[in-house]
């Protein structure tokens, strides 16, 4: 894709280089013909330590999805569909919001997708992919990096019709802990976090005071911190408004524990068994429609003065 030509919708898009990044954009199908100029919500990914090469990324996850045409070098198949066996994916009952645990000791049956051809036709929002890094040089979100992806943001926001007040920042493993202290450090930014196959300490939960937060991973992650981080967010939220008041409408802790999940596609990290929760999440209905209901009352003016270095 160039600047002179028209970026297709509907479709995952390399474009060129902006603030510093090389990074993808997909725009709705229906972006162009919208009436009336609406705005969009915008989800901003962030990959994992070994997917930084856009052939990886768009192997997998959330980035595969977003385009028609779902096959891979190493799968023919134009529609993605995952092994049968996770067609009745189990995961822990989620705990009531009041009772402060992370979790019920039941399981509930998930039924997740096991393909989503038409996921990319349907997808209602902007959808930014940055490029952290290489394999090579696995340095992670940092603070440079995440500073870069607001300026990225904020081009998105004000060119593509992005709505300020929706903005959703997902990530997956390595790309999972940029989420967290991202979304930490910047609470003001995101109507909604979404973390995916990354524990975090339970120490964080008072910088996402109010902040709507949907943590996914499989038992292993749970037992690795998910739980206790999940169970001091929700302890944090019940004491709302009187004490954490919040300028996010709805605000709201959810949590998918999976008993297990599948490994990544690629037959070179398939043995990563139970890693890829995010297969499972970004194809199920549920995440996107409690993401983009979600309002960050101080988003548009956050949006207007981010992109600045803090001391």
């Amino acid at each position: 894709f160039s600047r002179a030509q028209p970026i297709p919708t509907g479709e995952r898009v390399r474009m060129p280089q902006t603030a510093g990044l090389e990074w993808q954009l997909f725009l709705p199908a229906g972006w162009r013909n919208a009436t009336s100029e609406p705005l969009f919500p915008v989800v901003v990914f962030f990959h994992g330590s070994g997917d930084g090469h856009f052939t990886v990324m768009n192997s997998q996850s959330l980035p595969r999805l977003l385009s028609g045409d779902q096959s891979t070098c190493f799968d023919h198949d134009h529609c993605w569909r995952l092994d049968a066996e996770y067609e009745r994916v189990a995961a822990k009952a989620e705990a009531p919001a009041s009772s402060g645990r992370a979790y019920l000791d039941q399981e509930v049956d998930l039924r997740s997708p096991l393909a989503a051809c038409d996921f990319a036709s349907t997808f209602p929002a902007i959808v930014v992919m940055p490029q952290g890094w290489l394999p090579a040089h696995r340095t992670g979100w940092t603070r440079g990096k995440t500073l870069q992806v607001e300026r990225l943001t904020q081009h998105v926001l004000s060119t593509y019709r992005g709505d300020p007040t929706r903005v959703v920042l997902s990530g997956q493993s390595a790309g999972g802990a940029g989420a967290w202290k991202f979304a930490a450090a910047k609470p003001e930014l995101w109507s909604a976090l979404n973390p995916i196959c990354m524990p975090a300490p339970a120490s964080i939960a008072p910088r996402l005071a109010g902040l709507n937060v949907w943590v996914v991973g499989w038992a292993g992650d749970g037992e690795h911190g998910n739980d206790a981080v999940v169970a001091a967010l929700k302890a944090q939220a019940a004491k709302a408004p009187a004490v954490v008041p919040s300028v996010h409408l709805g605000a709201s802790v959810r949590y998918t524990r999976y008993d297990k999940a599948p490994g990544p596609p690629d037959p070179l990290y398939r043995s990563m068994l139970n890693h890829a929760s995010y297969d499972l999440i970004y194809r199920d209905p549920r995440l996107w429609e409690w993401a983009f209901a979600k309002r960050n009352l101080q988003g548009e003016e956050a949006w207007r003065h981010a992109g600045k270095r803090r001391e």
